[in-house]
Parts: C-alpha cells; sequence; structure tokens
C-alpha cells in the first residue's frame, strides 16, 4: 500500500533563509509529527523515532534516514526505511522539499512524501492511514512555517538562536 500527502507552505524569508532551517536535521526534525530521539550515525544518515496514532493504535517505527539529494538553496529529497515496534510491518518512504522564491522575496516551499507499508501494517486500512498521512502533511507544513518564521523574528529582535544545540 502506498500513500502520498503534499502540501504548500509560502514564508515571508528569502529561499537562502528558509533552506537553512530545512537543511539543519534538528530544526527539521521539530516540525515532523511524532519524530522523536533523531541521531546522526554518519553524514547525511540519521536515525529516529517515528511515532503517529492511527486510529486506535499508537504506532512507532524506528526507522533510518538517507538524504540522497541536496540541492542548496531549492531541493532536499530523504529516504525512509524502518520496521514498526511490537506489529510486523516495514515502512519505505521518500520525502522531498523543494523551494522556490517569489518575487517580493518569500519562499514557497512544496512538500511531498510517498509512504510504503507492508506486512500486517499494509492491511489495517488504506482510508485510516490516508486521513492520518494527510493530517500529518499539514501539521508538518504548519510547524515548518512557524518554525522558519520564530527563526525570523529572532533575528529581528536580536536574540536568534546562538548555536546551543547540535546541527
Amino acid at each position: 500500500m502506498a500513500l502520498d500527502a503534499s502540501g504548500e507552505i509560502t514564508v515571508g524569508v528569502d529561499r537562502v533563509t528558509a533552506f537553512a532551517v530545512v537543511s539543519d536535521p534538528v530544526r527539521l526534525a521539530r516540525c515532523i509529527p511524532g519524530c522523536q530521539e533523531l541521531c546522526e550515525v554518519a553524514p547525511n544518515r540519521y536515525t529516529a523515532v517515528l511515532t503517529s496514532r492511527v486510529a486506535f493504535m499508537t504506532l512507532r517505527f524506528n526507522v533510518t534516514i538517507d538524504v540522497v539529494t541536496i540541492e542548496p538553496p531549492a531541493t532536499i529529497e530523504a529516504r525512509i526505511t524502518g520496521d514498526a515496534v511490537g506489529l510486523p510491518g516495514h515502512v519505505v518512504a521518500t520525502a522531498s522539499v523543494l523551494l522556490a522564491e517569489t518575487a517580493d522575496r518569500r519562499t514557497t516551499i512544496r512538500y511531498a512524501t510517498t509512504i510504503g507499508l507492508t506486512g500486517r501494517l499494509g492491511g489495517l486500512g488504506q482510508p485510516v492511514f490516508r486521513a492520518t498521512s494527510t493530517k500529518m502533511a499539514r501539521e508538518f507544513g504548519e510547524n515548518l512555517k512557524a518554525e522558519i518564521e520564530r527563526g525570523r523574528a529572532d533575528r529581528g529582535s536580536g536574540t536568534g538562536d546562538r548555536g546551543s544545540g547540535p546541527a
């Protein structure tokens, strides 16, 4: 079973500034609903735990994220693979973020995921998973917009992030 989810947001910053957020794994992980325990294991390779509430269950996946394409300041693509915890099933996903600057120095960000679930998870009900993935894509877009605009507000007030966390 494959699920596609996508969305688009526009933020009030230039493309280079927006790309700095989407290319920072820690900041981007804060935007992904249910993403926890992000850990860099090699350049452009990370592990994480993803959790999601689907109908009456909370699903948990141990995943590996491989960044397969980085083209600053326009594109980032990743491949996500992993196994469900406590339930037979495997996830394989691709995720992409495309940035385009508008004439007024704003940036349009298009994001898309394709998620494949196998095993018992794949048979649980495509309509339920489709609704959940659409909701999560919308939450991701809202979170990303807030993260980018929070950075803009911090810079404007002179109290921005001073490198206190890992990059």
